[in-house]
């Protein structure tokens, strides 16, 4: 077989894949368990959630169980990660804005903020979901729970999308807060995509073409002719076009599970009536 066939090969099994996997739904919680929602449980004070971005692709999730008992945490099929605009000495306010955004840059080291420092107008937020991670070494479990012990610390890393295009590539020395995804964008597709991210289901590049011509309207066209451009003066596509072709079935089936939501909904409401 030749490479040009075992490309074609590939994108059609990985078109495939994105097609036929359903949308898993939520995962019931362990027998014997009390769960706790995320957000909710934020709410509540019983923990604190700091988000590390790497960049736009990657980012560490620390969960902070601040009572004197075990938490089960149910985790958000989808969730964003929205930059703190730091004002003065103290106190911030979420920056948010619409699009999506380029990938790339780096991990950013530690700093201090001092008096003036502002932060989160210009840093791009990002997306994903939860879904299809656990505990794992905390002790945790798996689909979509972890259990966080008294006092402790439960630790995940998720891989992500951008969610804001033309801002600064995330980084770990801004600090981020976490939002339901409903707060960033009302777009649902993209929801959806970002559930579909966090159960693992499609590779980070399909998932970020995608999250593109979701939310940011990006044409395939555009996203195909988009390059990487180095210092030596070299070009590439930015992505592969095995990688817009799963794009493309992955925003389909996206905008599909949407729909379909939208149409549950709404059956729900007359029903209730």
């Amino acid at each position: 077989m030749t490479f040009g066939s075992r490309t074609v090969c590939a994108a059609l099994l990985l078109a495939a894949c994105v097609i036929c996997a359903p949308l898993m739904a939520g995962n019931p919680a362990p027998a014997g368990a009390a769960p706790v929602e995320l957000f909710s449980a934020i709410e509540q004070e019983q923990i604190d959630v700091k988000l590390i971005p790497k960049d736009s692709t990657l980012c560490r999730v620390l969960i902070e169980n601040k009572t004197d008992q075990p938490l089960t945490v149910k985790l958000p099929e989808a969730f964003a990660g929205v930059p703190i605009l730091k004002q003065g000495l103290g106190g911030g306010l979420g920056g948010m804005g619409g699009g999506l955004g380029g990938m790339g840059g780096g991990l950013g080291g530690g700093s201090s903020y001092g008096s003036g420092s502002s932060y989160g107008g210009g840093t791009q937020s990002f997306g994903g979901g939860m879904g299809g991670y656990g505990g794992g070494g905390m002790g945790g479990y798996g689909g979509g729970f972890m259990n966080v012990p008294a006092e402790g610390v439960g630790k995940l890393q998720i891989t992500t999308v951008c969610l804001e295009h033309g801002k600064s590539e995330p980084r770990a020395a801004v600090p981020y807060q976490i939002k339901p995804i409903g707060q960033v964008t009302e777009k649902k597709e993209v929801h959806e995509l970002c559930k579909m991210l966090g159960y693992q289901r499609l590779p980070q590049r399909v998932a970020q073409a995608a999250a593109w011509h979701l939310g940011n309207d990006m044409s395939w066209q555009e996203l195909a002719a988009k390059e990487l451009r180095f210092a030596t003066g070299v070009r590439r596509p930015y992505f592969s076009p095995m990688e817009i072709q799963a794009a493309i079935q992955a925003a389909t089936v996206a905008a599909k599970a949407a729909e379909e939501q939208q149409k549950s909904a709404e059956t729900d409401s007359l029903s209730s009536r």
